[in-house]
């Protein structure tokens, strides 16, 4: 892995490291000055829609502590700017410099995008990790560097904000697809394993809800043909989708972006893919 740093508007590499971020015992924390200063800007640098999206209460959070302070994005335009060499990592989910948008737009806590940004960023690289406890959410290790104690980062699951129109858009497609039934949201990749499918069916059957899902084949032509599959979410605005997902009832799939947005609002099961999940980890989801 390769430690980068972000200094005006330019992306270096900076080391080569097995762990990106700090040891507790290192003793080192964002600086004095930067808070001082009262302006941040909450960067990642993979560009996943999951990537973002686990980052989605850290807005929030910095204004709970810092509450005179401005929060700011980076725009899809700086992003590409930056990271633009490596887009093919991230593509699965369409453009994944416009994922910044899918997960903060509308936002209350979040004061803009930048096109530009001068000086130092501490992104995600900057975090302080447990090497005695692998499975701890990557907000919670980024806001530890930037000088949060425990108790202040707690509600770190991650949350997205929809307009009025976008609620009232996702309603009615729950309303001409499923009515007022409790329904439940079912999503696959194709990243999916044999293994993981067993679990994935098993608590499907333990659940017998109509189903809104997304999977990277027809569901027909899947292990999961018994559902019932009430709407198929593939061609649907994402922020569209993930509000739809929000009302289910259960919210169950493989490990992947679009999952680990929705446990704040649905009961979710997720099948494990990677081993520790490491920065991956999200609270309060059933991992199978």
């Amino acid at each position: 892995m390769i430690f980068w740093r972000i200094l005006d508007n330019q992306l270096h590499p900076v080391k080569e490291t097995e762990n990106l971020g700090f040891e507790e015992s290192d003793g080192l924390r964002i600086p004095d000055e930067y808070l001082n200063n009262q302006e941040f800007v909450v960067m990642r640098t993979c560009h996943g829609l999951g990537d973002w999206g686990i980052l989605g209460a850290m807005p929030r959070l910095l204004k709970q502590k810092y509450p005179n302070c401005k929060v700011y994005l980076p725009s899809s335009k700086l992003l590409k700017k930056l990271f633009g060499q490596y887009e093919q990592n991230w593509g699965i989910w369409g453009d994944p410099f416009k994922n910044v948008n899918n997960i903060f737009d509308n936002n209350p806590y979040v004061d803009g995008y930048k096109d530009s940004i001068e000086g130092e960023v501490f992104h995600d690289h900057y975090r302080i990790y447990d090497k005695n406890n692998t499975d701890v959410p990557l907000v919670e290790q980024m806001l530890k560097f930037w000088q949060f104690e425990k108790d202040e980062f707690k509600d770190s699951q991650p949350e997205v904000y929809w307009t009025d129109d976008e609620k009232k858009l996702g309603d009615d497609i729950i309303n001409e697809y499923i009515g007022n039934n409790e329904f439940g949201s079912l999503t696959i990749t194709n990243k999916l394993t044999d293994r993981e499918s067993v679990g994935i069916s098993k608590k499907l059957k333990e659940y017998k809800f109509p189903y809104v899902y997304y999977t990277s084949k027809p569901i027909k032509d899947t292990s999961f043909d018994f559902v019932n599959a009430s709407l198929d979410l593939r061609h649907i605005n994402f922020r569209i989708q993930l509000y739809i997902r929000s009302l289910s009832k259960i919210n169950i799939g493989n490990q992947c972006g679009p999952m680990d947005i929705i446990p704040r609002y649905s009961k979710t099961y997720i099948s494990q893919r990677q081993f520790p999940l490491g920065s991956n980890f999200i609270r309060n989801v059933n991992y199978l």
